[in-house]
């Protein structure tokens, strides 16, 4: 079984999500269950029902447990988990429909109404200095490149998150990060021309790039990055020069 959600940007949802799969474990030991993120984060459901598969699964029940959701996400699962199933010819997939249609909703959040009822003001037990954000949040990095890495759904599913991890490796390792940050990673949403993923794209260039695997990020980080040259073999549109502006 694949318990599957959507991610956010901090370390709750891993562990909201852990807390989830160890419960639908606990209902059901004789199975396997996994977790899995639809987009900005690791593993994504193709890995997740490989996972399965590497452990002799016949069967694999994917239960979507996020809200909200929408009709076209729901279709779109059903593509990736066909098109993964090109590959596991042997492996039965069943998509389970999404919370909001599940009966027992309605009790959940009766409860959640409940509980928060009896809850005490803000002004009781405020949070830890709430009245001050971090001084860095005042601040624009300073950085020569800003690099959006898409990790929407489908960018995700094509291997963005191992991607991810390469390309933070790969920066590293040349003194990309740390105290001088040359190049600002930014992961975002979808960036829509999703048959092209994963997707990347550099700026102050404008270099789109498409179709990568960390092979192509290693080019790109030692070549564009580095550099200053577009790797042609991945760009899938390179804006050209602005000739109307006039030299500073």
């Amino acid at each position: 079984m694949v318990v599957l959600t959507r991610s956010g940007y901090s370390n709750a949802p891993q562990s909201q999500l852990d807390r989830m799969v160890a419960m639908v474990q606990a209902r059901h030991p004789a199975l396997l269950v996994l977790g899995a993120w639809v987009d900005q984060a690791a593993p994504s459901l193709p890995e997740a029902l490989s996972a399965c598969a590497a452990a002799g699964a016949q069967r694999v029940l994917v239960l979507p447990i996020f809200l909200p959701t929408d009709a076209n996400l729901h279709t779109w699962l059903a593509k990736v988990i066909r098109r993964w199933q090109e590959g596991h010819t042997s492996v039965a997939v069943t998509l389970g429909e999404s919370l909001v249609e599940t009966p027992a909703l309605a009790e959940a959040l009766n409860q959640a109404v409940a509980q928060a009822s009896t809850a005490p003001d803000l002004r009781e037990s405020p949070p830890t200095n709430w009245e001050h954000d971090p001084a860095g949040w005042s601040h624009i990095p300073a950085h020569q490149q800003h690099v959006l890495l898409c990790r929407g759904p489908r960018c995700n599913a094509l291997g963005a998150g191992a991607l991810a991890a390469h390309l933070a490796g790969c920066l590293t390792a040349h003194g990309l990060r740390g105290g001088d940050e040359r190049v600002l990673v930014a992961q975002t949403g979808c960036l829509y021309p999703c048959n092209l993923g994963p997707v990347l794209v550099v700026y102050p260039a404008g270099v789109w790039y498409g179709g990568l695997d960390e092979a192509a990020i290693s080019q790109i980080v030692t070549q564009h990055f580095i550099d200053g040259e577009v790797v042609e073999a991945h760009a899938r549109l390179v804006p050209a020069p602005d000739t109307t502006r006039s030299p500073a």
